[in-house]
């Protein structure tokens, strides 16, 4: 396995875990370890961790919820899904028009949070609260 210094390169490293980290006030070496669990010290200058995932339903599919394309099916008014008191955001579900970005999964957060609130006080008035409430100071 060449290392940047070797290389002069980026290595990508896929299917594998970052088991430890070295170096005394500032990285120095990574040490990754596979899946298939070998493990290896890397020395670095630089090191750049990407996170990429596959949504899996696993037992979630069998919980009856209406799904399309192994994504759960939810109504973007609140994203409840076709179980009551069942929410869905993320790259785990679907609708027309579903961008698969963190963005949106921050955006379907906030409004799940709202379902998620008239779902178990349906008594109760939902209150947004803005996080810029006072605006600028005025000179």
């Amino acid at each position: 396995m060449k290392t940047l210094a070797d290389a002069g390169k980026i290595k990508l490293v896929l299917s594998s875990n970052v088991t430890h980290l070295h170096g005394n006030g500032k990285l120095a070496e990574v040490t990754i370890t596979g899946n298939d669990g070998t493990a290896e010290t890397v020395p670095l200058d630089h090191f750049i961790p990407l996170f990429g995932l596959t949504p899996k339903l696993g037992p979630i599919g069998e919980w009856g919820l209406e799904l399309t394309d192994d994504a759960i099916v939810v109504d973007t008014v609140d994203y409840s899904t076709s179980l009551p008191g069942v929410f869905a955001i993320g790259d785990i579900n679907t609708y027309p028009g579903k961008l698969k970005l963190i963005l949106c999964g921050f955006h379907e957060a906030a409004l799940m949070c709202q379902g998620a609130f008239k779902y178990i006080y349906p008594d109760k008035k939902y209150t947004l609260k803005y996080t810029t409430v006072n605006g600028a100071p005025s000179m």
